[in-house]
């Protein structure tokens, strides 16, 4: 994706957008925020890729309903309070973030876009939808969230596309935010952790033009870019000592401290798939065998603060948290 000043332009009011929803304290200013993030982002939307402009009308009227019906609820708050405003807030919020049972329009839209306009989508433009569900503080959530962790789960162990499998991972890492609602720390913390890892997948599969699960086998690179690539990718599952561990461990804890028996078992359990999906993804990009050996080319820094990021910050994170 190259770089100009319209992207700028428009980066920056995708960003105002998202700091406006998150600090606003009225609901139209909320929803205004939530529009100009929207119309921001849609620009990103267009490749050359002709399935780009069908993605961009889907990602429109997905967007677009689920804001009518929050003006919807705002317009009822006004006339007189009632449980059908909770409800219907928090049904638009759940058709932006695209929590299941209305994640079809994720995984439709997102096999068109290139992999930092994914980024975005999956996780800059998440962080309004879920600060007005904290706001709100639903109680109906939970239903959503063992769907999403369920459906997400048993979704990815059928994927060769990279792009559909960050989508269903996606929905679970949203699903994992909502289980934490009521904790605005550990939800930040969580979000920053998840995104990080992925924009470090997301290089490297970028990088290695990796479209297809199918493919790690026949690219031909260096040992440490595969080491690079295997350690995101389980990092992605939640495995330990990896960063995308301690996200887990976070929301394990609050859950024990809630005492959220059944969500808590639910959430092992679908981890456990997530895991061993993402295993296999790692190890197959390490069974591929090249002709002939290439230790020392395409090796950068880069690579090396990456592994050292995955290696290190779960340590870090743990003793930082038992200090606090």
């Amino acid at each position: 994706m190259s770089i100009n000043s319209t992207k700028i332009l428009l980066t920056n009011t995708m960003m105002i957008g998202v700091i406006m929803t998150i600090c606003s304290n009225n609901w139209i200013s909320m929803w205004m925020g939530l529009e100009i993030s929207l119309l921001s982002f849609i620009p990103f939307m267009q490749t050359d890729n002709q399935v780009s402009s069908e993605s961009m009308i889907k990602y429109f009227i997905m967007q677009s309903a689920a804001s009518t019906m929050m003006l919807l609820s705002v317009v009822t708050m006004l006339i007189g309070g009632s449980i059908l405003d909770e409800i219907i807030m928090t049904v638009a919020m759940l058709i932006k973030i695209g929590s299941v049972p209305f994640h079809n329009w994720v995984i439709m839209v997102i096999e068109s876009l290139g992999y930092y306009t994914i980024f975005t989508l999956l996780t800059i433009l998440k962080i309004p939808p879920l600060s007005i569900l904290y706001q709100t503080s639903s109680q109906m959530l939970n239903i959503p969230i063992i769907l999403s962790m369920i459906i997400s789960s048993i979704s990815c162990l059928n994927q060769s596309s990279v792009r559909k499998t960050l989508g269903y991972s996606s929905i679970y890492n949203m699903a994992m935010l909502m289980l934490v609602i009521n904790s605005y720390y550990i939800m930040m913390t969580y979000l920053i952790l998840y995104s990080t890892t992925m924009i470090m997948l997301i290089f490297l599969t970028k990088k290695l033009k990796i479209n297809f699960i199918n493919q790690m086998l026949i690219n031909e690179h260096d040992m440490t870019i595969k080491i690079n690539l295997w350690l995101n990718m389980l990092s992605m599952g939640g495995f330990p000592p990896l960063i995308g561990f301690i996200s887990k461990l976070l929301v394990i804890q609050m859950l024990i401290f809630n005492n959220e028996v059944l969500l808590m078992t639910i959430m092992v359990l679908t981890s456990m798939l997530v895991i061993m999906f993402y295993m296999r993804m790692a190890f197959t990009s390490l069974m591929s065998i090249s002709l002939s050996k290439k230790w020392m080319k395409n090796k950068t820094n880069f690579s090396y603060f990456i592994m050292l990021m995955n290696l290190t910050l779960t340590p870090l994170m743990i003793s930082l948290s038992t200090i606090t």
